[in-house]
């Protein structure tokens, strides 16, 4: 009896611009991509130049200057990871369609995040929420000064009620890094006063506590090599995941969109953890 040949992995799809959010980005999914012996793809958009008011001498050198920037990053890459397979791409399309176009053919899509203040946390629209709110597959979100972490740093993920993509993803990248994985559920009470009674508050926590750990064990028996921990929190999801990632390696997430008129397209708790985490946080959709 013959068995199928191995598939091999799909690429691992970066977008680059002049940006040190973009560059951080790059450095990640080359990593990345070597961790999972995966090509990788990198993306730069290239548009409007081609329209009829531009005249050539304009748009010829414009044009050789972006292939040049992402030929020169292609080769960065490959001169600091030996083996690595790296190609190009040229986008002629907006960043956002071009890379949800190429995202069609990868595992995993990577951009940057600059650094953000109080206002612009709160405003919608960038092409990494853009990105992440349509992207057929996970989305890391690689912030410009994210901290280096040791190589076997713990993944941690959030475990939400009947979402198991998030934390196949974790335990799948926890795999291919040698860590481990720790599983973040966070509840809450509707009503405040019920906090003051402890029986009550006992309760939920270890109804919380089976829950989860029903949702890891579904997870370990497709992954029974990866060591896992879990946290039972009474905070908000966000707080419990910042909290939870320090000395980790990552953040994932499930992309919870919202159909709702006045709802953030991603979901809250993805949204905040984008903008507050200090690490690589990934978007898995579901």
């Amino acid at each position: 009896m013959s068995t199928a040949p191995p598939t091999s992995p799909k690429s691992v799809v970066v977008g680059l611009d002049q940006s040190a959010g973009a560059r951080a980005a790059l450095d990640w999914a080359a990593a990345e991509a070597v961790l999972r012996g995966a090509p990788l793809l990198i993306a730069t958009a290239w548009t409007g130049m081609d329209r009829e008011e531009y005249e050539p001498n304009i748009a010829d050198p414009v044009h050789r200057a972006a292939v040049t920037f992402v030929e020169e990053a292609a080769a960065d890459m490959r001169a600091r990871h030996s083996g690595l397979d790296v190609d190009t791409s040229l986008m002629t399309e907006d960043p956002v369609g071009g890379l949800i176009r190429l995202a069609q053919d990868a595992d995993l899509l990577v951009v940057g995040r600059r650094g953000l203040n109080a206002l612009q946390i709160l405003l919608l629209g960038s092409v990494s929420q853009q990105l992440v709110a349509h992207s057929p597959v996970p989305v890391a979100v690689v912030p410009e000064n994210s901290p280096a972490t040791a190589a076997d740093a713990p993944v941690v993920v959030g475990a939400a009620r009947e979402l198991t993509e998030p934390l196949d993803f974790a335990f799948a990248e926890a795999r291919t890094r040698g860590a481990p994985v720790v599983a973040v559920r966070a509840w809450s009470m509707s009503n405040p006063y019920l906090a003051a009674m402890a029986d009550a508050v006992d309760q939920l926590q270890a109804e919380e506590g089976r829950e989860l750990e029903s949702l890891v064990e579904a997870a370990k028996l497709r992954h029974p090599a990866v060591e896992v921990s879990t946290r039972v929190e009474f905070a908000s999801p966000e707080a419990a995941l910042i909290e939870a990632s320090e000395g980790a390696a990552l953040v994932v997430v499930g992309r919870h969109r919202r159909h709702s008129r006045y709802g953030l397209p991603i979901g809250r708790v993805p949204h905040k953890v984008l903008h507050l985490s200090d690490l690589p946080v990934v978007v898995v959709p579901n």
